[in-house]
């Protein structure tokens, strides 16, 4: 199985000059949603050259989102910072077997730092451009 995009990221890169960075932030949370359903598919199957691909793509989204964290916001950016490091840490440590219940675990994480994230109202941020996984 060749990994393709996610649909997140041809999105942001179709439509860079027009989204912004609170939108893009949400679609990254939707490409590592994405990667783990994916994932887990791989698991399942027992593809483990596309799993381990996967969980690679998947921490490299996890680290984009981390990287983007405006660390002097305080106390809700550093917990996210902590939060993203154990997912991290989560990923690379677990075995096979551990696998798919740490990438529940995430996901369920990940859905709901995303459900608070789209929730908030960012419409005066600045338009950024960027890439994704």
């Amino acid at each position: 199985m060749a990994v393709a995009q996610t649909k997140a990221a041809s999105f942001i890169q179709e439509h860079t000059e027009e989204i912004s960075s609170h939108q893009i932030i949400s679609l990254l949370m939707d490409g590592a949603l994405e990667r783990i359903g994916q994932a887990l598919q791989a698991h399942r199957q027992n593809h483990q050259a596309d799993l381990q691909v996967l969980t690679h793509k998947l921490v490299a989204i996890i680290n984009g989102l981390r990287n983007s964290l405006n660390m002097g916001a305080g106390e809700i950016a550093e917990n996210l910072d902590a939060l993203y490091e154990y997912m991290v840490d989560k990923i690379t440590r677990a075995s096979y077997g551990e696998l798919a219940p740490v990438l529940t675990e995430i996901r369920g994480l990940i859905g709901e730092i995303k459900t608070g994230w789209d929730q908030m109202d960012f419409s005066a941020m600045p338009q950024v451009q960027a890439t994704a996984e």
